[in-house]
């Protein structure tokens, strides 16, 4: 072997060598480094938790909730903040705290609108790695009304605002409806929606009804809606409510009438009568009032007491007076003929006649009949006070024909019956009693059908 190959031989063994130690160098530096880290303490876990352990929660107003606080450590003092970073230290109260071994409650009785941010529980020790924990809570309010007046008003021929004051977290839209059609607020120059109602430019009487104010609202986590109705009345002057009074009326000794005003207005009006210009006097008269009426009933003792009626009808927004003249006419005759002409399962047909009256003027003819009925267990429940008794009127113009519909089957009844002219009611006729039939499998189509036997007894019985 020549020197140059020994030589390279001594190179390549000088070589193996040096990378021999390198490993050897770096396996001594791995073992050393995992020593000095056994050596070293561990961290610690987490040492506050809360439990429910999300980030934010969220409540309504009004809604009952609690959360705790848990160290590791035993011995270690906590303390909740609110969001205006102060200590809760109270143990009573709406929002208080509950301590026990270990655990730190934060309770709250009744959530509040300012109860809402963030809340922190904090250990008194500082070298904890992780000395605080903390949530946010969201708090939602529930859609109400609050101070809304379900009936409000307005004049006539001015702007109106229908208050709605809507309340909720977060805030709901609103919409609005009136008499169940919804209005258009945008771009329209008779409604505009404002944050507390609905203004409406020169309100008339058509702008009157019901408005419905409608919140709702839909978010992420839940979606919820409520209404509430208000009532508009427009203020106006009264008005005649029909302008079908008539002018002169008629009346005769011994009978009564009853004179009719009625109007409407808001504020609902008043209603005052006279007789020939002074107020009415006695024990012969009765006023029945109503909303938007009053009705003068006459018994007419003597003939004073025909002449002018006047009714005045007043709010704080104007007046209004109508005459009524009552005058002395004829007493009609009672009907002369009155029998069952018909017989059906619900109903009868009558026969009724009354003579023409002589010198009397077309006018005070007769025009037709009253005819009042009740059943034989209600006439003996009333103790036979015909007051209690059904009615109908008929009329001439609409036929000849006095059927009484709608009555109980295989029922007896107590039927009377006077004529009636513009004077008023003739005297009563004798009662008499007529039985329905007894037909389930009634065809309603076949009127003249299915006549039975009745028992007709005149009664010479004169009831007022």
């Amino acid at each position: 072997m020549c020197i140059m190959d020994i030589f390279i031989l001594l190179c390549c063994l000088l070589q193996l060598a040096r990378n021999a130690a390198a490993v050897l160098g770096v396996g001594e530096l791995e073992s050393s480094s995992t020593g000095v880290g056994d050596t070293l303490p561990r961290q610690p876990s987490a040492t506050l938790t809360l439990t429910p352990s999300t980030p934010s929660i969220t409540h309504f107003v009004n809604d009952s909730f609690i959360i705790f606080c848990k160290t590791v450590q035993k011995d270690i003092d906590t303390k909740w903040r609110d969001p205006k970073g102060q200590p809760r230290e109270n143990t009573k109260g709406r929002v208080h705290i509950e301590k026990k071994t270990g655990l730190l409650a934060l309770v709250f009785e009744h959530i509040s609108l300012d109860d809402k941010g963030n809340w922190t529980c904090e250990m008194d020790s500082s070298a904890a790695r992780e000395a605080r924990k903390s949530f946010e809570l969201l708090v939602n309010q529930k859609i109400s009304f609050d101070k809304t007046d379900q009936v409000q008003s307005v004049r006539e021929g001015r702007d109106a605002m229908v208050n709605c004051f809507v309340k909720g977290q977060p805030v709901p839209e609103v919409s609005w409806l009136h008499n169940g059609e919804y209005i258009n607020t945008v771009n329209s120059t008779k409604h505009k929606r404002l944050s507390d109602g609905l203004f409406i430019r020169n309100v008339s009487q058509s702008d009157a009804g019901e408005y419905t104010c409608r919140a709702m609202r839909i978010t992420p986590t839940f979606s919820d809606s409520d209404q509430i109705t208000i009532l508009l009345r427009i203020q106006h002057k009264p008005q005649w409510f029909y302008n079908e009074t008539l002018p002169v009326q008629y009346a005769y000794v011994g009978g009564s009438v009853n004179l009719s005003c009625d109007a409407m207005g808001e504020p609902p009006p008043s209603f005052t009568w006279l007789h020939n210009g002074k107020g009415i006097l006695g024990f012969n008269h009765r006023i029945f009032m109503a909303d938007y009426g009053a009705t003068l009933q006459l018994d007419v003792r003597n003939a004073s007491q025909f002449g002018d009626y006047k009714c005045k009808v007043a709010n704080p927004l104007g007046m209004l007076e109508r005459v009524i003249k009552l005058r002395p006419g004829a007493k009609p005759i009672g009907p002369t003929r009155f029998q069952l002409k018909r017989l059906f399962p619900d109903g009868f047909e009558l026969d009724l006649r009354t003579p023409r009256m002589t010198n009397v003027s077309d006018e005070m003819q007769i025009y037709g009949y009253r005819v009042a009925y009740m059943s034989e267990s209600d006439f003996k429940y009333s103790a036979g006070n015909w007051s209690h008794a059904k009615q109908r009127d008929f009329s001439f113009h609409r036929g000849h024909r006095f059927i009484i519909p709608h009555l109980e089957g295989n029922t007896t009844y107590l039927v009377r019956a006077a004529s009636r002219n513009l004077a008023g009611l003739s005297d009563w006729s004798n009662v008499k009693i007529f039985a329905t039939a007894a037909a389930p499998n009634w065809n309603p189509q076949g009127w003249g059908c299915h006549v039975l036997l009745v028992s007709v007894l005149g009664l010479a019985l004169f009831w007022r």
